[in-house]
C-alpha cells in the first residue's frame, strides 16, 4: 500500500525509490515532515498557544527529571550511609545498656543500707526526676526555637 505522496499527489509505489518499503533506515519523523505545507491548518502549531503549551510540557517534563535525579542521589546517599546509621543505633542501644546497668548497680549499692525496696525507690524516683528535668528542658529548648520573635505589643 502506497504511503506517501509527492508535491503532484499521484502515490508512490511501496516497491519504487521513496516507498515505504524502500528505505528502511527512513524514520517516521523523516516520512512525516516529506510534502508538509504552510496551510492554515500546519501554521496553527506554531501558534503562541501551541508554543507555550510545548513550553509547560517541557518545563513539566525537565521538573520530573529532575525530581528523578534528587531521588536518586538521595537513595545513593541514603546506601552509603547505611553502615553509619547501623552503627549509631548500635552506640544506642549500648549506651542504654549502659545505663541500665548503672542503675542496677545502684540498687545493688544501696540496699544495704536502704533495703531492697528502699534502694529500688530511690534509684527509679531519681531517674523519674532526671528523665523529667531533662523533658523540660527539652520542651523549653522547643518552644524558645519556635517562638516568634516579631510578636505586636
Amino acid at each position: 500500500m502506497p504511503t506517501i505522496k509527492p508535491d503532484d499527489g499521484r502515490p508512490i509505489p511501496d516497491n519504487e525509490p521513496g516507498g515505504a518499503r524502500s528505505s528502511p533506515a527512513v524514520d517516521d519523523m523523516t516520512l512525516g515532515n516529506i510534502g508538509h505545507s504552510d496551510s492554515p491548518a500546519d501554521r496553527e502549531d506554531d501558534s503562541f498557544v501551541a508554543l507555550f503549551g510545548r513550553l509547560v510540557d517541557d518545563a513539566e517534563r525537565f521538573v520530573r527529571a529532575e525530581l528523578r535525579l534528587y531521588r536518586a542521589n538521595l537513595f545513593s546517599r541514603l546506601a552509603e550511609t547505611r553502615t553509619a546509621i547501623i552503627m549509631i543505633l548500635t552506640s544506642f542501644l549500648l549506651a542504654q545498656s549502659a545505663i541500665i546497668a548503672l542503675l542496677v548497680g545502684l540498687v545493688v549499692i544501696l540496699r544495704p543500707s536502704l533495703g531492697a525496696i528502699g534502694a529500688t525507690a530511690a534509684v527509679v524516683g531519681g531517674s523519674i526526676t532526671v528523665a523529667l528535668l531533662l523533658a523540660w528542658l527539652a520542651m523549653n529548648k522547643f518552644r524558645a526555637v519556635t517562638d516568634i520573635k516579631d510578636k505586636a505589643p
